[in-house]
């Protein structure tokens, strides 16, 4: 069962930092953040994506969606105002992604370029509940999809442009249309992305005559 680490009780400033802190461990301040995010562009979307968040949280609704408008026009990215994210995103490619207001997502989770979480249908009214579930140290990988009330596990990892319509176990790696566990990774230390995908074990044959 995945936990998810919110972002409750994390000030915007706590939560950029330990977004800094995926792009250059140990590093802290605001000259930091402005020196990285000049050359990692995801790093700055960040910063909007918590701003947003933050107000929201706050309940300060018209500054989030202004927000949301900064985000779209400067890195054709999606957050809609709503969504909960754990301390230490790691955004490498902005672009094309998009976030639906009811994500919830743990910590130290990586999302590649052009994922998209949110629901089944995008037209009909929606709950918390019809949103996907990102786990602690997941890993969701370029043009992913990841719709409905699906749970992506602890430290699990979705493989690139694979569409997930189903929950995904702790530790397990899925790839393809629809998601399909094809390994596991191994090894983790937890806060680390240092991994071992291994191929899930075999179930044994049945004995002869049995």
């Amino acid at each position: 069962m995945a936990i998810v680490t919110s972002s409750e009780g994390l000030s915007f400033r706590d939560l950029v930092f330990s977004d800094l802190g995926r792009y250059r461990p140990g590093e802290r301040g605001w000259l930091r953040v402005i020196l990285r995010g000049i050359s990692n562009p995801g790093l700055f979307a960040c910063v909007v994506l918590r701003a947003q968040q933050v107000g929201f949280r706050k309940g300060k609704v018209r500054r989030p969606f202004l927000w949301r408008s900064v985000g779209m026009y400067l890195f054709s990215a999606d957050f809609v105002p709503g969504m909960d994210i754990g301390p230490g995103f790691f955004l490498p490619h902005p672009s094309g992604t998009v976030i639906g207001n009811g994500l919830r997502m743990g910590a130290n989770v990586t999302f590649g370029g052009a994922v998209t979480a949110g629901v089944k249908q995008p037209d009909t009214p929606a709950g918390e509940d019809d949103y996907p579930v990102v786990g602690d140290g997941a890993i969701v990988l370029a043009n992913a999809v990841l719709v409905g009330p699906v749970t992506i596990g602890n430290y699990a990892q979705v493989g690139a442009n694979s569409v997930v319509l189903s929950d995904v176990a702790d530790f397990a790696c899925v790839f393809g249309v629809p998601a399909r566990k094809v390994a596991e990774r191994r090894g983790i230390i937890p806060g680390s992305m240092e991994v071992l995908a291994e191929p899930p074990p075999k179930a044994p044959k049945p004995a002869a005559g049995g």
